[in-house]
């Protein structure tokens, strides 16, 4: 990769952060109040009322596939230069102390609120998220998208670990094709709704098996790796047929995502809004990566605001949905208006999150990184004890 792509991009954090946010004002002004039975909408005992909000808010969910489009990006970017120990740290220390945290947060937000639910069946769903089950039910419903990523970056650990790292991108070009391919499949077959071959495909539309296995998601990371290939090696007219490509993947994905809302809902929505936010957001990252040595010459201070609002969004996705609607409702339920409800909501999330990421989150990351370090040098202690045995 070219030496200023290779560094750091700040517009990168910028668009995270923006995703991040869109998906927050989603289930707060959205999902709240037009889907009762979700998460968010029983942690604020259901008073939320934004029905005129129906612009842009009931749109930011497409704020996950921005997500996943980063993923691919910035893990192959870190996967090419590095070990599978290496890797394994690195994801070990990004995703599990911010869940540990956060996972605390919501499972004492639930407490707070009293909505019925038996203390042990809260510890379970507890119990299931730190420990990374890749099945729910979670403490909070957003953190479906964690066994997502962490399938993809097992892919890119098993590589690592066999040395096959040229293996990547043509790997990712299949699970991308296959993912588009079926995306393709469904929304012809969504044409007939009463269609067996619409009820098959539906079926794997719900599978937490087949997201698993990234067949409904595996486009926007194959759209990810493909910009790193991009922008890092010579370019080719192939390799832009596979952008075309995955980006037509990517809508019909999105498409189908908004018939999903529409059954969990009841409510229309046009598909044309989110796909629009998913391509302005890919057109963003273009650019951003395109022109990063401009990007590194901003000043000091903003290249770190910038790395803050970066480091933030781990923890604003992880604590916005139960935490956020806990505060909503509660601020809401104490007689404030709605609206500013909302911002105030808003504003304690993102402190929340800006100190997790400030205080907590990094001084267990280096804890966690120091009991690896510590493992490992007793691990290779040992394997040259018996070494110096066996040669004895």
């Amino acid at each position: 990769m070219k030496a200023h792509q290779a560094q750091y991009v700040p517009g990168l954090d910028l668009l995270r952060f923006f995703a991040a946010c869109i998906v927050m004002v989603f289930h707060l002004a959205f999902w709240s109040w037009a889907f009762p039975t979700g998460q968010v909408a029983i942690a604020s005992h259901g008073v939320a009322n934004f029905k005129d909000w129906t612009t842009l808010a009931p749109f930011g969910w497409a704020g996950v596939q921005i997500f996943f489009v980063i993923s691919g990006f910035v893990i192959v970017v870190s996967a090419e230069r590095s070990s599978a120990y290496k890797f394994f740290v690195s994801r070990f220390t990004r995703l599990v102390p911010g869940v540990w945290i956060c996972a605390t947060i919501a499972l004492l937000a639930w407490l707070l609120v009293d909505v019925g639910t038996r203390p042990l069946s809260l510890f379970a769903m507890y119990v299931r998220s730190v420990a990374f089950f890749p099945k729910g039910a979670w403490i909070d419903s957003v953190y479906w998208t964690l066994g997502v990523e962490i399938c993809f970056y097992a892919l890119m650990f098993v590589l690592l670990l066999t040395s096959r790292q040229r293996w990547i991108k043509p790997i990712m070009c299949g699970i991308g094709l296959i993912s588009t391919l079926f995306w393709i499949g469904y929304t012809f077959a969504a044409q007939d709704r009463n269609s067996e071959l619409f009820e098959l495909f539906s079926q794997v539309q719900w599978s937490r098996f087949a997201q698993l296995l990234l067949i409904q998601h595996g486009v926007f990371f194959a759209f990810g790796v493909l910009l790193w290939s991009h922008f890092s090696k010579k370019s080719s007219r192939g390799e832009l047929a596979w952008l075309v490509l995955f980006a037509m993947g990517g809508c019909l994905q999105i498409a189908g995502e908004s018939v999903l809302k529409l059954e969990k809902t009841g409510l229309s929505f046009s598909p044309l809004t989110p796909c629009v936010i998913w391509l302005s957001a890919m057109l963003f990252f273009w650019i951003a990566v395109a022109n990063n040595a401009r990007a590194q010459q901003l000043p000091d201070w903003c290249l770190q605001l910038l790395r803050r609002l970066g480091l933030m969004t781990y923890p604003l996705y992880l604590l916005h949905n139960v935490t956020g609607g806990a505060l909503l409702g509660a601020f809401i339920e104490w007689g404030i208006p709605s609206r500013v409800a909302l911002a105030g909501t808003i504003a304690v999330v993102l402190a929340l999150s800006w100190w997790i990421s400030k205080v907590p989150e990094p001084a267990l990351q280096k804890s966690t990184r120091a009991l690896f370090d510590t493992l490992r040098a007793r691990w290779q202690s040992t394997s040259s004890t018996s070494g110096v045995r066996d040669a004895g």
